[in-house]
């Protein structure tokens, strides 16, 4: 089959959670059909990326509107929510069309709802979107946590604007892929019929699980964070696990400490981080195995957001035991107790990460168990076998890529 993939994420390499699923599905796409891409990039590719991007088919549109006042005017002027009118470019637009013209796709398929306004209406083949969260409910949930005040207003009213959005996207698309039942139900909500409606689970990458198990005895009292540490509900749980749970542990266990890695750490962040006792700031990697072979906990603590944590099946992938408060673990097909340790308070969560710290016979489990979950129901060949019935085709041999970057 003939696709476009249109896709806001440039996916290589994978250096977030988002651009890590895009280049699953990418991959995987492109082992069964004819694929051409389109992806907005916020900077020009570097030489690598170039190669890449020459190589897999991909073409790209540099595009780069921040959040601010101006932008905000013109999605009122625009009756769009803030995040799709930064997302606007003539330029995608001129391209998709010239694309879709000359290349005659069965199929297009959009990559997040923020490129979903490329789709022309006149185009007739196979329409299929991938959403990575549902979007709406992430802004009600950040409403609900930052509700009062003019702040508090005006995300109410993006919580509105962005639900009549998504409602209005939906129903223009043959297939509707959610990361998760959770958020597979919160689509369908905003639709009459809900069969269009599948799972796409988020995967993580692959060649953690190639790597040897990890060991209690070889670990340190490490607790690690290692995730996109611009996007506000990671900030927002870094920050209520250095301040009211680390103080804690550390009471408990005085030699433990907490790395946390990433990229694009806001300055408030950093200054936190690098003040804290017990904390140590490593910022960007590129080969996360140090972190992941050093320590011995992996903590995520967020209370929004939505989808479903990358990061916590890259860990469990890995087999670093995994403390995750209730919503970081929302939507993974996982036991508590059995896969990892689910948290609902601060003092749960510090209470689990210490017997984590000094159980080692609770840890092998933890480490066993995660790895056996992510090979039985995380490998792309399990988790897009919906995306297959849906496109069709057979798995020809893959291109080699080259794999490194944050997950």
């Amino acid at each position: 089959m003939r696709i476009l993939f249109l896709t806001s994420h440039f996916p290589y390499p994978p250096e977030s959670g988002a651009a890590l699923k895009t280049w699953s599905v990418f991959q995987h796409l492109r082992a069964r059909h004819e694929i051409n891409a389109i992806a907005l990039t916020r900077l020009p590719l570097t030489p690598e990326q170039q190669a890449w991007a020459n190589e897999a088919g991909v073409q790209t549109v540099v595009l780069d509107r921040r959040r601010n006042p101006l932008n905000l005017a013109r999605s009122y002027l625009s009756r769009v929510p803030l995040s799709v009118e930064r997302n606007e470019s003539s330029a995608m637009r001129r391209l998709v069309e010239e694309q879709l013209k000359s290349s005659l796709p069965d199929a297009v398929f959009v990559d997040g709802w923020l490129v979903a306004q490329y789709l022309p209406g006149w185009f007739s083949g196979l329409k299929v979107l991938h959403e990575h969260n549902a979007e709406y409910r992430i802004w009600q949930r950040e409403a609900a946590e930052r509700g009062s005040g003019l702040r508090g207003f005006l995300l109410r009213r993006e919580a509105g604007r962005v639900r009549r959005y998504e409602a209005s996207l939906v129903n223009r698309f043959d297939t509707i892929f959610a990361v998760s039942e959770d958020d597979r139900r919160s689509l369908a909500a905003l639709a009459s019929d809900s069969k269009r409606f599948s799972i796409l689970p988020n995967v993580p990458d692959p060649a953690l699980l190639g790597q040897p198990a990890l060991s209690f005895a070889t670990s340190e009292p490490l607790i690690l964070y290692f995730g996109t540490l611009s996007w506000q509900p990671n900030v927002d749980g870094l920050e209520r696990f250095i301040t009211r749970v680390l103080p804690d542990i550390t009471k408990r266990i005085p030699d433990a400490r907490l790395a946390v890695a990433g990229r694009d750490a806001p300055s408030s962040l950093v200054k936190l981080v690098t003040t804290s006792q017990a904390v140590d700031f490593v910022g960007p990697v590129d080969d996360a195995e140090t972190l992941y072979t050093r320590a011995r906990v992996f903590v995520e603590a967020t209370k929004t957001g939505g989808g479903t944590r990358l990061k916590v099946l890259n860990a469990l992938a890995r087999g670093v035991p995994v403390v995750a408060s209730f919503q970081a673990a929302r939507g993974l097909d996982v036991v508590p107790g059995d896969h990892l340790i689910v948290a609902r308070s601060d003092r749960e969560i510090a209470n689990a990460v210490v017997m984590l710290l000094t159980d080692g016979v609770r840890w092998r489990v933890l480490s066993e168990n995660g790895r056996a979950l992510i090979r039985g129901k995380y490998i792309a060949e399990i988790a897009f076998r919906g995306l297959d019935r849906v496109l069709g085709g057979e798995p020809a041999t893959a291109p080699r890529q080259r794999r490194r970057g944050r997950r």
